[in-house]
């Protein structure tokens, strides 16, 4: 059966992908939950914080794995049966926290978890791509990271629902996965085939630019460590349960809302400059959480502001790497990207526990300090030594998730820049053809 033809305006694309986005925010709630509750219920267990941060850091591991593996795995089976497959396993490991208290246990159902969370996504996204024209992809994009960022948020406050040392948050998640699964195990479109471009190459592209390099796996620190421990750091400073919840939230629609805005200025000026002054903000947004009275406005404010400074990076710097390169040298690079976020979203948790274990919970800002520091830093010896060449064709910045990037959505997205791009450059020769005619 040959696959429709996408629609052809983004409201007939929405309608299309109703079901699809449905499921994907069903999984979205879950998945946010499920981290911050693992989080939470660890503390409340007395595990060490070095602990928590690496049964945190191994859903990174495994979401790395997946990215790997499932591309693979779809190939031979087809998307309908590796998503009905890795919901049912996603669901089950959920469960399986619940019944099972241990570290290394739970680092192993972590690691589980990540695997089929990326070909969830992978599955998603590459049935989202498939409804989508090139005249509606990045605005489809747009509106699924959107539900990404929301989705995310508002899983923190299922937190209320129940206790956490119980187990109807995890029967909670499960369902909520589990559900995400029909509206895509039903629905009548083909799913496409996709390949995955072979990565630039980590020396090579931090040749094109080092910034990118450095400020992908910058945000991959902070978003990791943001997802992993916060929970742990506000029920340290003793935040309430609903107060945890809004802690953890806060950075997210933080994220949320301050993406676009700096995208939009990073469009207009160096992008580096735009990288340099979120770093500022992080800074001073950590210095503020430090003094802020518990539970209190100002904190949450603080945490917003932090997150609205540390996730956007990520989509500045891979903004920055396509302004550098070929458009046919996109796809390959954003390979490379997904490898530098991971791993900086593997490493965060770990790295930020570690400090708070040496000098106690106020650690897990002292690494936001330390990370926007460097980025600043490397920010400010790259534009003193470095020009932007005049001329320099920019493509228009797109979002991208805050963190664990899938193969399939960091090739669209860069796509998605190619083609606009080129769409710009192809405006701007028709006008000045028209200025000298």
């Amino acid at each position: 059966m040959s696959a429709a033809a996408p629609p052809g305006n983004l409201r007939q694309a929405l309608a299309s992908s109703s079901a699809l986005l449905l499921g994907f925010a069903l999984i979205m709630l879950g998945g946010g939950l499920q981290g911050t509750l693992l989080g939470l219920r660890a503390a409340m267990e007395g595990f060490a914080t070095v602990s928590v941060g690496l049964i945190m850091s191994a859903y990174y591991g495994g979401f790395l794995v997946g990215s790997l593996v499932t591309v693979k795995l779809v190939s031979q089976v087809g998307h309908i049966r590796v998503f009905a497959a890795l919901t049912s396993v996603a669901s089950m490991t959920i469960l399986l926290h619940a019944l099972v208290v241990d570290v290394w246990v739970w680092a192993m159902f972590r690691f589980i978890s990540g695997m089929c969370f990326a070909g969830i996504f992978i599955v998603v996204e590459s049935w989202l791509n498939d409804r989508a024209s090139n005249r509606t992809r990045g605005q489809l994009f747009a509106v699924y990271m959107m539900i990404n960022f929301a989705g995310l948020a508002f899983g923190q406050f299922l937190l209320n629902v129940a206790d956490p040392q119980q187990a109807t948050l995890f029967i909670i998640v499960s369902v909520l996965v589990s559900l995400a699964a029909v509206p895509l195990v039903l629905s009548s479109t083909p799913a496409p085939a996709f390949d995955r471009a072979t990565p630039l190459g980590i020396a090579e592209t931090y040749r094109r630019s080092p910034m990118a390099v450095i400020g992908v796996t910058a945000a991959g620190l902070a978003s990791g460590a943001i997802f992993g421990m916060a929970a742990v750091f506000a029920v340290g400073m003793g935040l309430s349960i609903a107060q945890t919840a809004t802690f953890v939230a806060m950075p997210i629609f933080g994220a949320m809302l301050l993406q676009w805005p700096l995208g939009w200025i990073s469009d207009r000026v160096d992008r580096r400059q735009v990288i340099l002054s979120a770093s500022t903000l992080g800074i001073v947004a950590t210095v503020a959480t430090l003094v802020a009275p518990s539970a209190s406005v100002w904190l949450f404010v603080a945490m917003a502001l932090l997150g609205g400074a540390s996730m956007p990076i990520h989509g500045l710097a891979a903004s920055h790497l396509n302004d550098q390169i070929a458009p046919d040298e996109m796809v390959a690079a954003s390979g490379t990207l997904i490898l530098l976020g991971g791993v900086g979203a593997a490493c965060g948790p770990v790295l930020a526990a570690t400090l708070m274990g040496l000098i106690g919970s106020s650690g897990f800002l002292w690494f936001f300090i330390g990370v926007h520091a460097v980025v600043l830093c490397f920010a400010v010896g790259r534009i003193w030594h470095n020009t932007i060449l005049p001329g320099l064709q920019k493509r228009p910045w797109v979002a991208t998730r805050p963190a664990g990037e899938s193969p399939v959505a960091a090739q669209v997205l860069a796509e998605v820049q190619g083609e606009a791009g080129s769409a710009e450059a192809a405006v701007s020769t028709e006008d000045g053809a028209e200025g000298r005619s």
